[in-house]
């Protein structure tokens, strides 16, 4: 019997041996084939897979979002998460920035205003604003800002400087007492605008000015309309 029960003793040693290194050999096996998922969010593209292939892990792109406030190529958001244990050799799939649209900026000196309108339309660039600065080619843009050839974010805008018939300004002189006809001659060789309207005044010198719609000494425009009331007769 005492034999039998060294035979025993022996086989059982022998077993938990071998299951004692099957399950050594299996945890060594289990953690050498797993490592930690890196954190690839806030990181451009290229950056995210060399430190995915640094771990054993590659990268995919599920897909693309059109993002204001990520950059163009920079990651948003990962799976599986940061940190977590994964094996080796596992795809780790990740949700990239498009960023702001990028455009190209267009020619449109030289151009008229409405063939800039359609054009920057087209490129679903915003026209900020328009400029009028003085030239005798009217109607045409003269300068543009961002410039040509450059590539913008879509919401950044145009801002167009057109030019426009150079205006002439001067200042309204003190026309009260007169005479009418000499007034109305000066008014017409400097092509300003005016309106005359005759009112009947008793003991007032006739056709002489009694009043204007603009004070002496105001500066008024040629394309405003100078009211001027005279006395008839």
């Amino acid at each position: 019997m005492n034999w039998l029960r060294a035979i025993l003793y022996c086989v059982v040693f022998v077993l938990v041996f071998f299951i004692a290194g099957y399950v050594t050999m299996k945890v060594l096996i289990r953690e050498e084939g797993t490592t930690a998922c890196p954190d690839t969010v806030g990181k451009e593209l290229p950056e995210a897979k060399r430190v995915a292939e640094a771990k054993g892990l590659s990268v995919v792109v599920s897909r693309y979002e059109k993002r204001k406030d990520v950059p163009y190529n920079y990651i948003i958001s990962q799976r599986p998460e940061p940190n977590m244990p994964v094996r080796k050799g596992r795809i780790v799939t990740v949700v990239v920035s498009e960023g702001p649209l990028l455009v190209s900026v267009p020619l449109l000196t030289g151009h008229a205003l409405p063939y800039a309108q359609t054009t920057l339309k087209e490129r679903y660039i915003p026209l900020k604003q328009v400029l009028q600065v003085p030239s005798h080619n009217a109607g045409l843009i003269v300068a543009q800002s961002p410039k040509s050839g450059r590539s913008i974010v879509d919401e950044e805008g145009m801002t167009l400087f057109v030019s426009a018939r150079p205006k002439k300004y001067y200042i309204m002189p003190d026309l009260v007492g007169k005479p009418a006809p000499e007034v109305l001659a000066e008014l017409e060789a400097k092509q300003i605008k005016h309106k005359i309207t005759y009112v009947e005044r008793p003991g007032r010198q006739p056709r002489t000015i009694l009043e204007t719609s603009v004070p002496p000494r105001v500066v008024v425009g040629e394309d405003d309309v100078i009211d001027i009331k005279a006395v008839g007769g």
